[in-house]
């Protein structure tokens, strides 16, 4: 972590509920270099300034990306790249190669798009590591951004064989920095985990959300019934539509995969149902009952 206290400039570009925690979490950890928040949108910078995520900011990318030591991109997984190839365009002009690091819920797509990207460029082009904390919210924007969003959060890593080895290390030190416990996987395998753990579980609570929302019978809808059943199922689909649109379709082949799994069982479920088969209904919600208590047992009762 000493890595992160000798950088003089850190650029958060996007400094929205990830980005601008990002922020708030340095500055509370003991960072004294400059935070400069970089963006398109000149009110949500000048929200992120009063929320004192960062100590400067910039719509101008030439300002934003000067002097900056490392470059965390805090935006919707499918402008990554194409933020990257405007960064590796400025620094071809400077001495000075900032490394780059994303928060992206994907990553094959991702990693391989920048990697060709960086290849096309040569041995002198930027250095770039995949990134996904795991934190978040259903809230967007800096007004929901915590300083304490990441402590003991995971933070998973995707290096590859091409990846460089000190930009790995830095990476892991900014987010040791502001409380997250790494972890290093395949790109592909982070996208296989995250999509059952984390992208599956968002499919099925809009899917949910909408059916309970389309049942109604004289005149009374079942929406108007719901509590915090529903609340609790269907919380995560308050989430961001273009961000989860991007999610989703970057991670489409894992994703199609495990809709097939769920159509299985729920077919299953549906015959156990059909035969009044009540030993194996039983046993089927047992089983998820026993998954359930010994996770949140894991997670402090969360």
């Amino acid at each position: 972590m000493e890595q992160i206290q000798q950088l003089r400039r850190i650029t958060i570009w996007g400094v929205g509920l990830i980005g601008g925690s990002l922020g708030l979490a340095l500055k509370k950890n003991g960072f004294q270099g400059q935070r400069v928040g970089l963006g398109r949108n000149i009110g949500r910078l000048e929200k992120a300034l009063q929320h004192d995520a960062v100590d400067t900011v910039t719509t101008e990318v030439t300002e934003g990306l000067r002097g900056s030591d490392l470059v965390v991109l805090c935006t919707p997984v499918e402008l990554v790249p194409v933020l990257v190839q405007r960064i590796v365009e400025f620094v071809d002009t400077q001495q000075h190669r900032p490394v780059l690091t994303d928060v992206g819920s994907t990553k094959s797509v991702l990693v391989n798009t920048i990697e060709a990207q960086l290849s096309e460029r040569g041995s002198d082009a930027v250095s770039f590591v995949g990134a996904h904390p795991m934190a978040g919210s259903h809230e967007t924007g800096v007004d929901a951004a915590l300083a304490t969003l990441f402590e003991n959060a995971t933070c998973i890593l995707t290096p590859t064989k091409n990846t460089d080895a000190n930009s790995l290390r830095l990476v892991k030190d900014l987010w040791e920095f502001v409380g997250a416990v790494p972890h290093i996987l395949s790109p592909e395998t982070h996208d296989l985990l995250i999509g059952a753990a984390s992208h599956l579980p968002h499919l099925i609570a809009s899917l949910l959300a909408n059916t309970v929302a389309n049942v109604e019978t004289e005149g009374t809808k079942a929406l108007d019934f719901t509590a915090t059943g529903f609340r609790d199922s269907t919380r995560i689909a308050a989430g961001s539509p273009d961000l989860w649109t991007g999610i989703f379709t970057q991670n489409s082949d894992v994703l199609l995969s495990l809709i097939d799994d769920i159509v299985d069982n729920l077919t299953e479920f549906k015959t156990l149902l059909q035969t009044d088969n009540l030993a194996e209904i039983e046993r089927v919600l047992l089983e998820a009952q026993v998954i359930v208590q010994k996770r949140r047992e894991a997670l402090g009762g969360a």
